[in-house]
């Protein structure tokens, strides 16, 4: 349960091996390349701070360009084809798993790619020529069926000398408007059939009103049909024409078997085509980070510590003459930022994502994940206590995992949160009088609950204050650590804050007047030594660091007018951070006195069905709305009063160059 050490990984390969051994880094996956904030390439500007260390791996790098390898392949050339491909197979990319690649050859040239997209293209357009004369043939049958008993020759119709015919069809909201409109027309339309589409007409229009007509009849989407010029009968062209579709079907029949064996025999070609390509894609991105001498080919990032051995061996096999080192992080300069990688149990893993919504954790300072997962449990159950609802949220958690993934996995476990809770005070549903309580029922003691609340954020906030001291000091900023608000001066304020309120409201009147007073004394002397501390904070903590051994580079310029307003707003926050634990008492009663309207709702309607409808209603707005009401103060609680103490966030994700298809597990 920490942030995973890094290591900075510096290559240096023979080009003539370069291709080979980014193939093994993408493979292994665990190698993460990342940008300065003011460089578009990583290598080259990160030698600029390490040219002793690849002098002392026997490399004289002289004069660097940024690397220009040989392209492989014309990437959207095949990314098209391959589209293409996986179109034809009907293959979803989201399905694929990795797993099924595993033991695929693809080491394959990716010029077999046009022999087979040729074949397949063959396939596909004698697939989509038979559609389509099918298609026509349907449509032409649909339309002539009005005279599937007529002996009357089709040219009858097609030569006619003075009259113009056409055939077609019409939606039924044009036909509607046609036959309104019948009497302005010069035509003779003959309704002939309905369909799904719309109707099928014959118009018949002397030629010298061939174009007024044809006009008409494209401002209405008539979608004409060709009538064959043949000298034979409309029975015999309909009978004609019906063997001449069996023969089509019978034709596509044997396109879809040849397809089906096309695809059994190239799938796994196609896969494996697709899967180098993958890999080439990723490659060439770390072709963008490299730099290049004259015979070198150069490349750094950072690895995971547990991954070290691991990649070497992979690269130092695949390449006997590459020389790779690992340094330490604190080595990397400041300017570039070091991935952060959690490593979390699967039991508070899920609330990561609630973590990153802030920042993702900066690489030098603790994971806050542990301390976030136990205390935002707390928080929720203590505001929610509920055997039953607390039940619901984790039968809801465990039927949405497969589909919102961490989040209902955090709905799970704030699930059982609120049942352990449940039974500390006794509710089952809202209703408090099947169990005993087994700590307290918040209704019953409001100013306990609410003591309770702020006895609670008291303890967190101290165990955030130390939290932020091990982060203050790992990252080496120690005129922070001394005199900052969230550093020890801040803290010993904090206590001594709270030592003088616990003094004047209970104290005074359980000890001693000359002890109360001494206690007075003291609180008050912290208070002021501290708050010059806070106050003289810029001008202090530059002299510390300029006699420490720190490489610190937070420094301030000191202003008087600037000093004192933080130090207000320091004060008033101190006070307004304790209180506003003082909602998590608030909420439980509040969970209480929710139920107790319901209930008091359902027994005015004056009989038990109404009085068990309110009591199901009252479950549902309580687990809905006053719910999401409580989680989302639970995150505010961890946000503002507990993070401002500890985390600075702004750290980016450790996320390592890989081939991005899913694995079988989620």
């Amino acid at each position: 349960m920490a942030v995973e050490k890094m290591k900075m990984m510096n290559l240096a390969i023979l080009k003539k091996d370069a291709h080979d051994v980014l193939e093994e880094i993408v493979l292994d996956g665990s190698f993460h390349i990342t940008n300065s904030s003011n460089s578009p390439n990583f290598t080259l500007r990160y030698m600029d701070s390490q040219i002793s260390k690849f002098r002392e791996m026997g490399i004289d790098i002289g004069r660097v360009l940024p690397y220009n390898g040989d392209k492989i392949f014309k990437k959207k050339k095949y990314k098209d084809l391959l589209e293409k491909m996986f179109e034809f197979f009907e293959i979803n990319e989201d399905d694929l798993k990795l797993e099924a690649f595993k033991y695929l050859d693809y080491h394959e040239k990716l010029k077999v790619l046009d022999d087979l997209s040729q074949k397949m293209l063959d396939i596909k357009n004698r697939e989509e020529a038979n559609r389509f004369s099918r298609s026509k043939i349907k449509v032409l049958l649909k339309a002539v069926n009005y005279f599937h008993d007529s002996d009357v020759n089709v040219s009858r119709f097609t030569n006619l000398h003075h009259i113009n015919m056409d055939i077609g069809e019409i939606s039924k909201s044009a036909w509607l408007k046609l036959k309104a409109n019948y009497e302005n027309i010069k035509a003779l339309v003959i309704h002939l059939d309905s369909n799904s589409f719309g109707e099928t007409v014959m118009v018949f229009t002397p030629k010298i009103y061939k174009d007024e007509t044809l006009h008409l009849l494209r401002s209405m989407s008539f979608n004409e049909i060709e009538l064959p010029n043949v000298d034979f009968t409309f029975k015999d062209l309909i009978s004609s024409k019906i063997i001449q579709l069996e023969d089509l079907e019978k034709e596509q029949e044997n396109i879809k078997k040849e397809k089906e064996a096309f695809k059994q025999t190239y799938m796994q070609e196609i896969l494996s085509l697709y899967y180098r390509y993958k890999i080439i894609e990723k490659i060439e991105i770390l072709e963008s980070h490299m730099v290049m001498s004259k015979n070198f080919a150069i490349l750094s990032g950072f690895v995971p510590e547990s991954k070290t051995a691991i990649l070497k061996s992979k690269i130092e096999k695949m390449s006997s003459d590459a020389i790779v080192r690992f340094n330490e992080s604190d080595d990397v300069p400041e300017i570039f930022k070091i991935p952060t990688m959690l490593r979390n149990n699967p039991v508070i893993r899920p609330f990561e994502t609630l973590v990153k919504m802030y920042s993702v954790p900066n690489y030098k300072e603790v994971d806050p994940t542990p301390f976030f997962a136990l205390t935002y449990l707390i928080l929720f159950g203590m505001m929610f206590g509920d055997i039953g609802q607390g039940l619901v949220f984790v039968i809801a958690g465990t039927l949405l995992t497969s589909k919102i993934g961490s989040i209902a996995k955090i709905v799970q476990r704030i699930g059982v949160s609120s049942m352990i809770f449940g039974v500390f005070y006794g509710s089952i549903f809202g209703m408090e009088d099947l169990i005993p309580a087994l700590l307290i029922r918040p209704m019953e003691n409001i100013n306990t609950i609410l003591l309770i609340s702020i006895g609670i954020g008291v303890i967190f906030m101290t165990i955030s204050y130390f939290i932020g001291f091990y982060n203050l000091k790992l990252r080496k900023e120690y005129g922070r650590l001394y005199f900052d608000k969230n550093g020890i001066s801040g803290f010993a304020f904090y206590m001594g804050f709270l030592l003088l309120l616990v003094n004047i409201a209970y104290l005074s009147t359980k000890v001693d007047v000359n002890i109360s007073s001494m206690l007075t004394i003291l609180s008050v002397a912290i208070m002021i030594i501290t708050s010059v501390f806070m106050f003289m904070k810029p001008k202090l903590a530059e002299k510390f660091e300029d006699n420490s051994d720190g490489n610190s580079v937070h420094k301030e310029e000191f202003s008087p007018v600037e000093s004192g307003f933080e130090l207000f707003e320091t004060v008033m926050g101190f006070f307004s951070n304790t209180l506003s634990f003082i909602r998590v008492g608030a909420f439980a009663i509040n969970h209480v006195g929710l139920f107790m309207a319901f209930h008091a709702l359902g027994q005015m309607i004056g009989n038990s069905i109404g009085n068990i409808l309110m009591i199901v209603l009252g479950n549902i707005v309580i687990l809905v709305l006053e719910g999401l009401i409580v989680f989302i103060q639970a995150i505010r609680l961890q946000y503002y009063e507990l993070f401002s103490k500890y985390f600075t966030g702004e750290g980016i994700d450790y996320d390592p160059i890989h081939v991005e298809i899913k694995s079988e597990i989620n």
